[in-house]
């Protein structure tokens, strides 16, 4: 008896794809069923053609995965960046108010103070 993986396919073995050792799979059957005869023959017929037909709807239900994956990729995506941006914003106000407590000032913007002249909060510190 022959393995899988070394059919017609020229043996892709466990290092070819799903479909490539599917397709050998589907040739030897083929090369087999020349071989036989009468009902041996069409039962190997059958098979591949069943084999055909649920590679097909795999195909299929693999391609419509992929799509609501992609979807759901891209939903994630968005979330991650609007969630950043908040994320970044509630930083910079907790940056503003610890400037602000720092310099001793209760109206620092954005771009407020140094903070080097408030508190002693500067350069005093050990090594």
């Amino acid at each position: 008896m022959e393995s899988s993986g070394t059919g017609t396919s020229g043996g892709p073995g466990a290092g070819g794809s799903v479909g490539d050792r599917v397709s050998g799979a589907l040739e030897d059957l083929r090369r087999t069923a020349e071989s036989a005869g009468g009902d041996v023959r069409a039962r190997i017929d059958e098979a591949a053609d069943q084999i055909r037909d649920a590679t097909g709807t795999m195909q299929a239900r693999a391609e419509e995965a992929r799509g609501e994956l992609r979807v759901q990729l891209e939903s994630i995506r968005d979330w991650v960046r609007e969630a950043s941006v908040d994320l970044l914003d509630e930083l910079q106000k907790e940056i503003d108010k610890r400037r602000a407590q720092l310099t001793g000032s209760g109206d620092s913007g954005p771009s407020g103070g140094t903070g080097g002249a408030g508190t002693g909060s500067g350069g005093s510190g050990a090594a």
